[in-house]
């Protein structure tokens, strides 16, 4: 699917930059973002202010529109003015040639219906004349590597650690929160916060990160997708590319899709399906601004030692109890501590305390305070060891000017080895030693929990570079994606013949089955079959059958079936459920087998979806089901079922029958392409239940029940 990303190298990247609202009063927004881009960044041909109640700004000529200022292009124009007076300086701006207009002001589509349409015909004027928007309601840009500031921020100035991470937000506060990591050695090299994205979103920012060589990791902070379908193709790109996505999604519950939508005016989004996509297109999801700090944090540092295992750690202590909790948190959450060579175990064994142990996790116990050479031996001896990639340092307290040598040992030694050193200090008391690792960029983790959590992501996003990452989302169904069983019809859906023919193909079949108007009716149809027969109710629009008693199964012969379709059929039973009988459907039993749910239709954020799990009405009693963003590889399919219950029904499970993962991926590819091609006049195909049998021509799928419903 292609997508169209802009080329924002010039809005991240400008000559010139134009502020209008810019103010010489201290303490205003105009005053600070002003300040930013003229004294805070190094933009080459400068700054200039636009404010018609000013004649200068800063000792700079003050003009009252853009149109005004000759010379070179302005590259981005800055609008802090009142919402109601943006669309003139737009007007002003796109009449000029500027090339991206950044609008920070706020009262735009955040607000009401007055807002969206404001904002609406304030992108239209830009775009019309070529102008690329940026915002509304932003705190601006921050290109720390080029040093170009464009920012709201009084405390830009204070953003000066730049580094191999890049990161996209869509609220300003939390970004700023991230950005202040940069006080803990986090080296941020472009920050963007499009605020509305009424233009440019945070795909083209995340797409452009992607094809900057200096970023290495990605962080985002969601509260919605205005293009779910967009970021796909930029996680995809960025997957391709060997760069991780760390997001921060929010929207899990109700309460934050609420709170999302009315601070960004995005769309929040059905969060198992967000937790599906991130996780076949490999973006990493955090919960807290304090794991995304510290995953960003692991990924930068392990990402710039490509030829160091950060995953072979050490843990490495002086208190036998915090390298025992060490070790176990690491072995619990799946990781394996680095096995030292035999030479290095045996020197170890011989310097290590008698008291201490040394075999990983390693205790040199508080003897290391009063032998001097015992921490500098023992380290330079295990980072000198190639099965080890890190050290996992844990520090349980403060002791003062013993902690302090210890640690710059520790800065030392594996700073000249190539060994990561990855730090963490238990105490809430930080003494010289935390403020040394600090110093050094080596901020420590603040619980070994949270230190083995960003490994265990690192790991788990290291092993799938370039064999696309694809996690099933165990809880399944939310509770308001359940079918509403109090509506049993929809003026929506395809009658049942109709969805048969459109979805019958090789690779789906249905089984052999005889529209009957009436009871006697069917029981001729049954003994056409013959064998055993189901009997599924139809009427217009019906959807659910089993609801409204409409499945009836194992029927034999011309009696039994007459007499059930027509209590079937009985119109004072259906009464109740506003279903009017207009015949019913005498079908072919088929054997036993596994019943699925298959199903495809279009998510609001992300687009078509594949969703596949437990069948019949197994579906909504396990809710174990997997969601796939269509299209998909053969890959990603199989790695979305291994995680779910059922992988274990279709693999033979204690002898039972095994499957053909191939025939139902094939079916679920098939469904798939089906549905992409009618997607403007279907919403959605369901299939359940879908059978899966076995025999000796090996693994069939038969649609014992569809449904389609129309856009």
């Amino acid at each position: 699917m292609a997508v169209d990303f802009a080329d924002i190298s010039r809005l991240v990247r400008p000559t010139r930059v134009a502020v209008i609202g810019a103010s010489d009063r201290v303490g205003s927004l105009g005053h600070s973002t002003y300040n930013n881009v003229r004294n805070n960044s190094a933009i080459p041909d400068g700054a200039v202010p636009v404010n018609p109640r000013y004649e200068s700004v800063q000792g700079d000529r003050c003009y009252s529109r853009i149109s005004e200022v000759g010379g070179n292009p302005i590259d981005v124009a800055i609008v802090l003015v009142a919402a109601d007076l943006v669309l003139d300086a737009v007007r002003d701006c796109a009449e000029s040639g500027v090339w991206h207009v950044m609008i920070l002001s706020s009262g735009f589509a955040e607000t009401n219906d007055d807002g969206r349409r404001l904002q609406a015909e304030v992108v239209e004027t830009a775009r019309a004349a070529g102008v690329r928007v940026y915002g509304p309601n932003s705190p601006g840009l921050a290109n720390i590597a080029d040093r170009a500031l464009l920012s709201m921020s009084p405390v830009a100035s204070e953003d000066t650690t730049s580094g191999p991470v890049g990161l996209v937000t869509q609220g300003g506060g939390l970004g700023r929160a991230v950005m202040q990591w940069m006080d803990r050695g986090l080296g941020i090299g472009l920050w963007s916060s499009p605020g509305n994205e009424a233009d440019l979103d945070i795909s083209d920012f995340v797409n452009h990160m992607v094809d900057d060589p200096r970023i290495k990791v990605i962080g985002a902070v969601v509260e919605g997708f205005s293009n779910g379908a967009k970021f796909v193709e930029a996680a995809v790109r960025a997957e391709r590319a060997g760069k991780p996505i760390v997001i921060l999604k929010i929207g899990r519950s109700e309460y934050g899709q609420q709170s999302a939508a009315s601070h960004t005016a995005s769309i929040a989004g059905n969060d198992q399906v967000a937790t599906a996509v991130f996780a076949q297109h490999g973006v990493v999801r955090v919960d807290d601004i304090d794991e995304l700090g510290e995953t960003l944090m692991l990924f930068s540092r392990a990402l710039d030692a490509p030829d160091v295992d950060a995953t072979r750690t050490c843990v490495y202590s002086f208190s036998g109890g915090t390298a025992s909790l060490a070790a176990d948190l690491v072995g619990a959450a799946g990781l394996e501590l680095a096995k030292f060579s035999d030479t290095t175990a045996a020197k170890l064994a011989d310097r290590a305390p008698e008291f201490g142990f040394s075999s990983n996790p390693v205790d040199l116990t508080t003897k290391v305070f009063t032998d001097s050479n015992l921490n500098r031996e023992v380290l330079s001896l295990i980072c000198a060891d190639d099965q080890v990639g890190s050290i996992l340092f844990a520090m349980p307290a403060d002791y003062a000017e013993n902690t302090v040598q210890v640690t710059r040992d520790a800065i030392d030694i594996t700073r000249e080895s190539g060994k990561l050193l990855l730090p963490v200090w238990m105490s809430p008391r930080r003494g010289g030693g935390y403020n040394l690792l600090e110093e050094a960029g080596l901020a420590p983790f603040g619980s070994v929990r949270s230190l083995v959590a960003a490994l265990s992501r690192f790991a788990e996003w290291r092993d799938r570079v370039g064999a696309k990452s694809v996690a099933a989302d165990r809880s399944g169904l939310s509770d308001k994606e359940v079918p509403d069983h109090a509506k049993s019809t929809s003026d929506q859906a395809l009658p049942y013949d109709q969805a048969v023919a459109l979805l019958s193909s090789d690779r789906l079949r249905f089984p052999t089955e005889i529209f009957s108007a009436d009871p006697e009716a069917a029981g001729h149809a049954a003994e056409k079959i013959g064998g055993a027969v189901a009997l599924k109710l139809s009427a217009p629009g019906l959807i659910h059958k089993t609801e409204v008693g409409g499945v009836r199964l194992g029927l034999t012969g011309e009696i039994d079936t007459t007499k059930a379709a027509a209590e079937m059929m009985s119109t004072s039973r259906l009464a109740p459920y506003g279903v009017i009988p207009d015949g019913v459907f005498v079908q072919e039993m088929i054997g036993e087998g596994l019943d699925v749910l298959l199903s495809a239709h279009r998510d609001e954020v992300f687009g078509p979806v594949l969703t596949l799990g437990a069948g019949g009405i197994a579906t909504e009693i396990e809710r174990d089901v997997l969601h796939l963003s269509i299209p998909f590889s053969d890959e990603e399919f199989n790695r979305a079922l291994k995680p779910l219950r059922l992988w274990h029904r279709l693999t033979g499970f204690r002898g039972s029958v095994p499957y053909d993962i191939a025939t139902l991926r094939a079916t679920a590819q098939s469904v798939a392409e089906r549905y992409l091609s009618v997607a403007d006049s279907v919403s959605e195909i369901e299939i359940n239940p879908l059978r899966l049998i076995v025999d000796e021509r090996g693994t069939d799928c038969v649609a014992l029940d569809a449904v389609v419903l129309k856009v």
